[in-house]
């Protein structure tokens, strides 16, 4: 059955919630992240948030080139990293050694294949594929193989698994006449189950890239025009952390309740807010890049790694590793319920190659995949 989630702002901050001056924020949740002004030169050092666990070297085949990785996913129970490649339309299972297993699916327009993908998820050992071209989820086994084909009502730009149907963001107008930020719609694609964050739907809220964290039996929803991480879990939608940018947090609550796409602009991109571009969580462990934006120009990228358990938060616009060569070249693509993946290209870079044989016993061949790397945080 249908409905719309209207909850209450110190539940929700939806839009139907009153605030009384732009410069207000949504009220502080339990899991408040203050994140610190960042000085202009400050380096928060990688050594003192990750030890690394593993590190996968995919092998290079005529079938496995690894182009501009959009998601990677690590599967504990088959010890297999999955790999979408947006650059050229390719998902890749590699062994943990990094051996070439198989690809899933096809790029391609006939049935079982996809043309256009906007994401994928891995969930209890199955590939959720969405292809926004042909607006459905092509669903497949490890293995490569077809299970399902769902002709989706719906088009996204990413998603998660629900227990019963799918989380969406970014719906096009067409079937979210609500604006509706996140909606949870039914297992065959075709109806909504619950709407969530109203606004005006001419405010495209698109960051490119995923706005699920994806766990096993769990999900996590932000998107930039809110300062609030959500869980999902089962059917219910729960604050997780709210983000303190200080006088450079976006107010949700104000934005909803514009009816002109140019005040939206005007607010959204002055140079002044924060949008989150990224998000991992990993246990207690939060990492975020967030951006501001002056007329669609990045005014200024940071990164903040936050520990909910002891409310420690570290912010700089720079990283590096002291020690960790690798490290230094890495940055966020994805998580699992143990580890924070990223992802390192080094295929051109003697120093860091050297450093991988000699602390990790793995020799890097020339024109290499990216290397993925298993991190388990320990910021205290």
């Amino acid at each position: 059955m249908k409905h719309f989630a209207i909850l209450a702002l110190s539940a929700l901050c939806l839009a139907a919630c009153t605030a009384q001056s732009e410069t207000e924020t949504e009220e502080k949740k339990d899991g408040l992240i203050q994140v610190p002004m960042p000085m202009a030169e400050g380096y928060v050092d990688f050594d003192s948030l990750y030890v690394i666990e593993r590190v996968v070297v995919p092998e290079v085949t005529e079938h496995s080139v690894v182009k501009n990785p959009h998601r990677a996913f690590w599967v504990a129970e088959d010890s297999v990293l999955v790999v979408f490649s947006k650059g050229n339309q390719q998902i890749s299972v590699f062994a943990a050694d990094g051996k070439f297993l198989n690809n899933v699916g096809e790029h391609g327009s006939g049935d079982g294949e996809y043309s256009e993908v906007s994401d994928i998820v891995v969930n209890r050992r199955k590939v959720y594929v969405f292809d926004n071209a042909a607006q459905k989820m092509l669903v497949y086994g490890l293995d490569g193989q077809l299970l399902n084909t769902i002709d989706s009502k719906f088009s996204f730009r990413s998603f998660a698994k629900a227990d019963n149907g799918f989380w969406l963001y970014a719906c096009h107008r067409s079937n979210n006449e609500g604006g509706f930020a996140l909606i949870h719609a039914d297992e065959s694609l075709q109806d909504t189950i619950a709407c969530y964050f109203p606004q005006h739907p001419d405010f495209v809220n698109v960051e490119h890239r995923t706005n699920f964290v994806i766990h096993s039996d769990k999900a996590y929803f932000f998107w930039p025009t809110s300062n609030v991480i959500y869980l999902l879990k089962g059917n219910d939608v729960t604050p997780y952390a709210t983000v303190d940018f200080g006088k450079n947090t976006p107010n949700y609550a104000f934005l909803a309740r514009q009816e002109k796409l140019n005040s939206y602009e005007t607010y959204m991109e002055d140079g002044k807010y924060y949008r989150f571009r990224n998000v991992h969580i990993c246990g207690d462990f939060v990492t975020l890049v967030y951006r501001r934006y002056a007329v669609s120009d990045v005014v200024q990228t940071n990164f903040a790694y936050y520990n909910r358990k002891s409310g420690h938060c570290v912010a700089s616009p720079l990283k590096y590793a002291s020690v960790n060569r690798l490290l230094a070249r890495s940055y966020n693509i994805g998580e699992s319920d143990d580890f924070i993946i990223m992802q390192a290209n080094v295929a051109h870079d003697d120093a860091v190659k050297k450093y991988v044989l000699e602390s990790y016993g793995i020799q890097i061949p020339e024109n290499a995949n990216p290397l993925f790397i298993l991190g388990k945080p320990v910021l205290k």
